[in-house]
């Protein structure tokens, strides 16, 4: 089981506001490399790898973004299936969890180099996934 200071380490890596894109939004930067999927869904089994992700998002990513509109860039080069990638599943129940001022305010998604099996899953279901319909 990995502990809460490792965890918290990794996620600092792994999400970060920095800058503004060309309308003055902000950017949410995702490294999907850092991201620690691996240990938090295990953490999941013991019950606290969602909750410990959830809890890094509120303490430090949402009190920065506020209620202002905002942009995700996840960056997927590197990332490896078994050890940091969530899964589809996963980013949509992400996406669900957003409290609604926070999903509110997110205006686009980039996914930078993605691999042939995402960009096919994407081309084919992404529209269904992350509509609000």
């Amino acid at each position: 089981m990995m502990s809460v200071d490792r965890a918290e380490r990794l996620l600092e890596e792994a999400f970060k506001i920095q800058g503004r894109d060309k309308k003055g939004r902000k950017i949410l930067r995702i490294v999907g490399k850092f991201f620690p999927a691996r240990e938090l869904m295990g953490a999941g089994q013991g019950g606290g790898g969602e909750e410990a992700l959830q809890s890094f998002l509120e303490r430090r990513v949402f009190p920065e973004i506020g209620g202002a509109p905002f942009v995700v860039v996840y960056m997927h080069s590197l990332v490896q299936r078994s050890e940091n990638f969530p899964g589809v599943a996963a980013l949509r129940s992400a996406y669900e969890a957003l409290p609604a001022a926070v999903r509110d305010g997110l205006r686009a998604v980039y996914f930078v180099h993605p691999g042939l099996q995402a960009r096919l899953f994407f081309a084919t279901f992404g529209r269904f996934l992350f509509s609000a319909g």
